[in-house]
């Protein structure tokens, strides 16, 4: 088995989707094949034997646009995502992962609508790295009929879409392990934390057909969302994460906080201006890790500004999940002589 597999490995994907979340296959990139140098302080962190998993999950999620004019807190606008509680399967056995999930019927914000969602993500670690590009993309969203959320409108001749690359480095790979923080591959042995540093460069959509006066009574929200709006930005974010372990890493609490800033383009403006882009991230993992199960919750939110040239948006998602695993080891016979 290539000792890189430990570390490489999918750290759970939360999409909120209407129908099929996510199908994922992910290769071992063969040209990474030197192993990460033995950096580790292993009274601080261990390997499990058995590094074959598979996961059971479920969760829920949920996503908001609200928009407003620069330097007004008051919206003026607001579209949520249709979100259900979803449940999946995820497969990882040594080079290959697998990841697949689904909505759960009947728990739709609005029962009565049927939206579409689609998302796709990979995640792999080499050394102090992370990699996770990803693609989402809101065909319909809802429009609350007041603050209470008590009601909603189909807004479904809008798409969202958004494609990008999250990148992390950590600078205390020797006493703090980033996969058993994330995703309980490894065991913390002791308590540590590390400083991390991400860098996000995305391209962002929305897609309006057949703009109407009667969905959106604000003339900057409907100025701004019937020009079919698309930017790219980059975004640089620092945080840090600390792992509480627990009677030697049998239990597990890691909380986070990132923040960041950066600047966006609007594409097709005739304008060259960058504007403001500013970010604030939060989570919590917490749960049981032993040799050959793990169970974990994680609760996740991020507060993404975004400054237009004539309006503001302000996404805010948040999730929580719980993952059940169990962990195995190789079988002695290969499969389709490759795996």
């Amino acid at each position: 088995m290539n000792p890189l597999l430990k570390y490489f490995r999918k750290e759970q994907v939360y999409p909120v989707s209407c129908k099929i979340f996510s199908l994922a296959i992910f290769t071992g990139f063969c040209f990474f094949a030197p192993a990460q140098k033995k950096t580790a302080d292993t009274s601080y962190i261990k390997p499990f034997e058995k590094r074959n998993t598979i996961e059971l999950y479920t969760g829920i999620s949920s996503a908001a646009l609200n928009f407003n004019d620069p330097g007004e807190r008051l919206q003026d606008f607001r579209m949520v995502a249709n979100s259900s509680a979803y449940t999946g399967v995820f497969l990882n056995y040594k080079w290959l992962s697998l990841d697949y999930s689904v909505a759960i019927p009947g728990t739709r914000r609005a029962k009565d609508i049927k939206l579409k969602y689609k998302s796709f993500a990979f995640n792999f670690s080499w050394k102090r790295w992370k990699f996770h590009p990803f693609y989402n993309s809101y065909n319909g969203l809802l429009i609350p009929k007041d603050k209470f959320n008590s009601g909603f409108e189909a807004f479904r001749n809008i798409q969202y879409s958004n494609a990008g690359l999250d990148l992390f480095y950590y600078t205390n790979i020797a006493r703090f392990s980033p996969g058993a923080a994330n995703a309980f591959s490894q065991r913390q042995i002791k308590s540590a934390g590390s400083l991390f540093f991400m860098a996000t460069p995305v391209w962002q959509k929305i897609n309006w057909k057949d703009p109407s006066r009667t969905l959106i009574s604000d003339s900057g929200t409907y100025t701004l969302l019937s020009g079919d709006p698309q930017w790219v930005s980059l975004i640089a974010r620092t945080g840090y994460l600390y792992n509480f372990s627990m009677k030697k890493g049998k239990w597990n609490i890691v909380p986070s906080v990132m923040l960041g800033a950066g600047a966006l383009r609007e594409i097709e403006t005739g304008k060259k201006e960058l504007q403001l882009v500013s970010d604030i991230q939060a989570s919590v993992n917490f749960g049981y890790n032993s040799a050959s199960f793990y169970v974990y919750g994680r609760a996740w939110w991020d507060n993404l500004q975004t400054n237009f040239l004539i309006k503001s948006m302000n996404r805010v998602n948040s999730n929580f999940s719980i993952t059940a695993g169990y962990r195995f080891a190789d079988y002695r016979k290969k499969f389709l002589k490759i795996l």
